[in-house]
């Protein structure tokens, strides 16, 4: 196997052409997905894992096999994720549902606007945070691909803006993908209603990440905090 060979990228490519030629087949995205997870490659795994729930007789996760749920909604990376939500005083399950939205917990992301790592740090905010923090020791941009230097950054700059608007984490999210300034303005002109503060936020890509992440939350709580 290429990926055994140290050879990443071919073996990741190599991969994904398989997952393309067997798009229709439920079955082999299964098996592909469960491969994809062993081998850390988490983003084929859940678009595997999506791939097989469209083509099951369930209309959505309420009727499908948690299992599948998990597949598509996963808590990777959870001995970073937990301790570093619990410093900072955040709910675990939107840091999930922020992670998956983000990068779909594939470390090496990068965006068109340089974000990086698994909770798409833009390097100049990683250097803000790195200061603040004064961790980790002689930081470097490269850093942010580091998922212990991601994930603590992207909780620790989530609270910071959840401190702000006063424990109120749907501005926090916009913050974190529109900037503070903007949620800031958003939010006193939605009068602090949650509701009309989704509908004014001006950036239709940060309203359309709050949205998902809200969709992302709520599947979470329904695998991994069920009601009563």
């Amino acid at each position: 196997m290429l990926l055994r060979a140290e050879r990443f990228d071919e073996g990741r490519a190599e991969l994904e052409a398989l997952r393309a030629d067997y798009n229709s087949n439920a079955l082999a995205q299964y098996h592909l997905a469960l491969i994809f997870r062993e081998l850390g490659l988490y983003r084929s795994s859940i678009a595997a894992a999506s791939i097989v729930l469209r083509f099951s007789p369930a209309s959505d996760l309420t009727q499908a096999p948690r299992f599948l749920g998990c597949l598509i909604y996963p808590t990777y990376f959870s001995e970073l994720v937990t301790p570093d939500a619990a410093e900072f005083e955040l709910p675990l399950l939107p840091l999930y549902a922020l992670l998956r939205q983000e990068s779909l917990f594939e470390g090496f992301a990068t965006s068109w606007a340089a974000a990086s790592g698994l909770m798409q740090v833009i390097p100049s905010t990683g250097a803000e945070i790195a200061a603040a923090l004064g961790w980790p020791p002689d930081y470097q941009t490269r850093d942010l691909y580091r998922p212990i230097v991601s994930v603590r950054f992207g909780t620790w700059y989530l609270a910071k803006q959840r401190n702000y608007f006063e424990g109120e984490l749907t501005p926090a999210l916009a913050a974190y993908n529109g900037g503070p300034g903007n949620a800031a303005r958003w939010w006193k002109a939605a009068g602090e209603d949650r509701d009309l503060f989704v509908e004014l936020i001006g950036f239709e890509e940060t309203r359309t990440y709050v949205t998902r992440i809200t969709q992302h939350f709520a599947w979470y709580r329904w695998l991994y905090a069920p009601a009563p």
